[in-house]
């Protein structure tokens, strides 16, 4: 007897030893580096097969009381919430360019687990924004910018201007009757401050929805702009609302300075001084940024009105960057509302962008755009953290997406950017994150048998390295869904729902009593 106990007991161990080499030695069930040598050679078996191995997920999921401990924690919290109504003293706008749904899914399986929460999902309101615009199912960054900021809907590529003008129309976009003012510009008309932070040319699309009117976004400069209309740079400066701008934070210097200074403007004007000259007859106290140093040792006190670019184009991918030259998409927010905040009378509007994260989909860089959106994810961390939920509105919302794909059964705890399943019909892995068009298409392609090359060893976690892609184009192109909106604050419950992208500013507006003299008043103005 003992000594069958004893046999009984070893058959026990080796029996759990060989699940445990089974489970260790599974893909499915641990994170394998791209370079490892398993990659190369395992092949999974499939639910169907009676050797079948199933992912083991988080155990701490398992029990049900986790499951319903989880909801009636968010339960508590939706019935104990009251209705924020005061008026909005300060409006923070904050647009994750290109950042989809399936972008926030990706990011936080990115930043940790697919049950990881982005700071702006835990708001406590949220909807959905339909896109399009007047002549295109799926829109550009200009169109987007003028429904988010002029709160109308107008054509692909021209800005602050209704669908009577079309693109390149100079003389159209001149006529007032076509001209839309942005939400900066009652917010300027109020006695509020105004600031744009980007990590894009401050000329580029969704920056210029704020202060620009113009028939082409791509008319950021003199040289290709057409005489009689003003480019976006000039506007920035001297336009109504640009020059009254007390924050402009974001790359793109060659559309502010003279060729002789390595800029693009043929016209030889220098924008950034002229930017300091026209402040100080605004009797503000002007300061100028071109690295983060700089930026950084601005005092607040001493300071109205700061213009930082920090690179002559866009500027770097947060992955990419110098963390020595170039401040975060965090680091500028928070000198932003350093210089802001002091208009406690009046308070201010800012807008934000994460505008990378666009870039690296148009590239099918999804590393690369990931990472953007976890830099945008702390920047709008930090601006919830330090500002008051009783007078500052937050809407946080992307200007459009990308047909950027999660597909695959994908274990948990599985590199969302890396192989996440297998296909038994050409006996290759799949890489779950994928795009629908763009250059990728021959990084996967494989001209000797016309098919897909084998993943097994691509080094997906270099920077450079893009995702599969379907269709091949010179870049990948925008995608039409709606796009979540989430907000907090004052007037917060009015973006619940689904509802035209050009509602937002009127919901701003109306929170913030900046309203048109036509528009609707809320009872506390």
């Amino acid at each position: 007897m003992y000594l069958l106990s004893h046999l009984y007991l070893l058959i026990t161990i080796f029996a759990f030893l060989a699940l445990f080499s089974s489970i260790s030695s599974n893909p499915n069930n641990v994170e394998w580096s791209y370079d490892d040598p398993r990659w190369k050679t395992y092949i999974p078996n499939w639910w169907d097969e009676p050797n079948f191995v199933p992912p083991v997920g988080p155990v701490e999921e398992n029990p049900k009381e986790f499951w319903i401990s989880k909801a009636e924690k968010l339960l508590d919290q939706k019935l104990n919430y009251r209705l924020n109504t005061n008026r909005a003293k300060n409006i923070i706008i904050m647009v994750g360019d290109g950042m989809g749904l399936s972008s926030q899914m990706a990011a936080r399986s990115y930043i940790k687990d697919v049950n990881f929460e982005l700071s702006f999902e835990k708001f406590p309101f949220s909807g959905l924004a339909k896109i399009y615009c007047v002549n295109y199912q799926v829109p550009d960054s200009a169109s987007t910018a003028t429904a988010l900021f002029s709160g109308i809907k107008t054509n692909y590529m021209v800005l602050g201007v209704t669908a009577d003008v079309n693109v390149r129309n100079c003389s159209a976009s001149k006529n007032e009757k076509f001209q839309v003012p942005s939400i900066y510009k009652y917010a300027q008309d109020a006695g509020k401050s105004t600031g744009i932070v980007t990590n894009t040319r401050i000329t580029h699309a969704t920056p210029a929805g704020a202060y620009a009117t113009v028939a082409s976004r791509n008319w950021e400069g003199n040289a290709n702009t057409p005489d009689g209309c003003d480019d976006i740079g000039l506007q920035l400066i001297h336009g109504n609302i640009g020059r009254n701008l007390d924050i402009i934070l974001g790359g793109g210097s060659r559309y502010l300075l003279p060729t002789s200074r390595g800029g693009r403007r043929t016209d030889e004007r220098h924008l950034i001084n002229e930017y300091l000259r026209v402040q100080i007859q605004n009797r503000k106290r002007p300061a100028r940024a071109f690295n983060r140093d700089e930026l950084l040792s601005i005092n607040a006190n001493v300071t109205d009105s700061i213009l930082g670019i920090f690179a002559d184009n866009h500027m770097d991918y947060k992955l990419l960057a110098d963390p020595e030259t170039q401040p975060t998409l965090t680091e500028m927010t928070a000198k932003a509302l350093d210089i802001l905040k002091k208009n406690e009378r009046h308070g201010f509007v800012l807008m934000v962008e994460g505008g990378r994260i666009d870039h690296g989909h148009h590239e099918n860089r999804a590393q690369l755009s990931l990472e953007e959106v976890v830099e945008f994810h702390k920047a709008v961390e930090y601006v919830k953290a330090n500002t008051h939920e009783e007078d500052t509105l937050i809407v946080v919302t992307a200007d459009h997406s990308h047909p950027f794909t999660i597909g695959g059964y994908l274990p948990r705890g599985r590199n969302i950017i890396g192989p996440g399943d297998f296909s038994r019909e050409d006996n290759m892995w799949i890489f779950s994150a994928s795009y629908a068009q763009g250059q990728g298409y021959f990084q996967h392609f494989d001209p000797k048998t016309g098919g897909r090359r084998n993943p097994r060893g691509s080094n997906y976690m270099n920077p450079s390295f893009r995702q599969p892609v379907s269709v091949p184009m010179d870049e990948g192109t925008h995608s039409g869904e709606d796009v979540g909106v989430y907000s907090s604050g004052p007037w917060s419950h009015l973006f619940t729902g689904v509802y035209e992208q050009n509602f937002i500013p009127h919901a701003m507006m109306f929170a913030a009593c900046i309203t048109p003299t036509n528009g609707k008043r809320n009872a506390n103005c």
